[in-house]
């Protein structure tokens, strides 16, 4: 056994393992692809501690090794592209066209070095790359690309450059990696950076291998640097990986999590910003306070699962139906907030009212049961009812619930501490701490 590459495979168990740990609390399908591609890294990089005098035959080895190189990369490319679970058209593009690549490496690996070995499969992959390109991808251009790679490939086979054919596909393949790695991950990232390069290193050496081997006087450096690029793309993937759970945490600091609205601490912050620009232009803002009425028997009748789709529902439509606000916000529980600057004339602040109601009570099914609920909407004006952040607050949501005990009447709360609603759509009454 050659024990020399027992550190190069100890370091990338180790990173693979670190990488499995933070799947626990990172599960996503990004995560799994990328184990899996350095899963065939690391049995090519098991196989070669074989090649020694007396182990396993090389065409064995030299098999297992070519055919996990094409493998990996045809992971990454995968992973490195912005396709979805469901996208079946894609994968299949990507297998079909890897079956007669992965040929041609079993072929090369097994050291059958005659053309028709070769030619066949370039055959296959030619036409096969064509068909699915037209069919699956509905692309002329790639077509086209595919085919000048494949007849690319038969013209390196048939002066019986073998060598360069294989290799020159696997650069092209991890090319491919390192173009959509480049184009998916965020600019700003630090894992971007490790990720990209470890890739550019990989597909250079590909394309840089059948000239390696003529000269042999830099095949030790040209292997130090080869041995570098698995190390970089795991501690890449780590950092992104890190990066992704610090920026997620961020937003779970100022967002819902239930229904991805902005939460109270990021609605408080808003309204505070929103006020010192209405001082400074002058200009008015209205504040919405809605409690869902309904929404205890829902969750007493069907379960809290049927809640929580309820919440769900309510945001998405409030957040679809008014996207000019400043902000909409959960609270908590059943309660929304919603806030606009520059509301116009009294009448269209009811009219805003009256479609928040309309959109909060649109229905939704669980269950094959339509579920819906109403909505009491307590309004409060800066500057008319209120100056600050914390007194407009208070004044929305106890005209809010001044409407929910008008609408079923509530113990605990006094009459003449909440705001009256006039026939004509507006407040009147006292507050426990002033008139308005």
């Amino acid at each position: 056994m050659n024990y020399a590459f027992l550190p190069d495979l100890s370091a990338l168990a180790i990173l693979i393992v670190i990488l499995l740990l933070l799947r626990r609390h990172h599960p996503q399908r990004q995560t799994n692809l990328w184990l899996l591609g350095l899963f065939f890294t690391l049995i090519e990089s098991s196989a070669h501690i074989f090649y020694a005098p007396g182990g396993l035959p090389t065409s064995i080895l030299h098999t297992i090794v070519i055919s996990c190189y094409l493998l990996a990369g045809v992971v990454f490319v995968w992973a490195s592209g912005n396709y979805e679970i469901t996208d079946r058209r894609s994968l299949q593009f990507l297998l079909l066209n890897s079956v007669p690549l992965l040929a041609i490496c079993i072929s090369y690996g097994l050291h059958l070095f005659f053309r028709m070995a070769f030619l066949p499969w370039v055959m296959v992959g030619l036409i096969v790359g064509v068909a699915t390109s037209l069919v699956l991808r509905r692309s002329v251009l790639l077509a086209l690309l595919v085919a000048s790679g494949w007849l690319a490939m038969g013209y390196l086979v048939s002066n019986g450059r073998y060598r360069d054919a294989v290799y020159w596909s696997l650069g092209i393949v991890y090319a491919l990696a390192t173009a959509n790695f480049y184009r998916k991950l965020p600019r700003e990232s630090t894992g971007r950076l490790a990720i990209v390069t470890g890739f550019s290193i990989w597909s250079f050496f590909f394309f840089l291998h059948p000239f390696i081997v003529t000269y042999r006087a830099y095949a030790d450096i040209a292997s130090h640097i080869w041995n570098m690029q698995k190390s970089l793309i795991s501690i890449g993937m780590i950092l992104v990986m890190l990066e992704e759970q610090v920026s997620c945490n961020r937003w779970l600091a100022l967002h819902d999590e239930l229904t991805g609205l902005a939460n109270r601490r990021s609605f408080e912050d808003h309204l505070a910003t929103s006020l010192e620009r209405c001082r400074r232009s002058q200009s008015a803002l209205a504040l919405f306070m809605l409690d869902l009425d309904g929404f205890k028997q829902i969750n007493d009748t069907h379960g809290h699962h049927a809640g929580d789709q309820l919440l769900q529902h309510v945001a998405a439509n409030l957040r679809e139906h008014f996207t000019g606000f400043d902000s909409i916000a959960r609270l908590g529980g059943d309660e929304f907030t919603m806030m606009t600057c520059n509301p116009g004339h009294p009448g269209s602040i009811e009219v805003l009212r009256d479609t928040i109601r309309e959109t909060t009570e649109i229905p939704f099914l669980f269950d094959g049961h339509k579920l819906s609920v109403s909505a009491s909407v307590g309004i409060a004006l800066y500057p008319d009812d209120a100056g600050d952040a914390t007194r407009l607050l208070r004044i929305a949501d106890l005209r809010m619930y001044s409407l929910k005990q008008a609408r079923t009447p509530l113990r605990h709360i006094r009459l003449d501490s909440v705001p009256a609603l006039t026939a004509s759509g507006r407040f009147r009454g006292r507050t426990a701490s002033g008139h308005f």
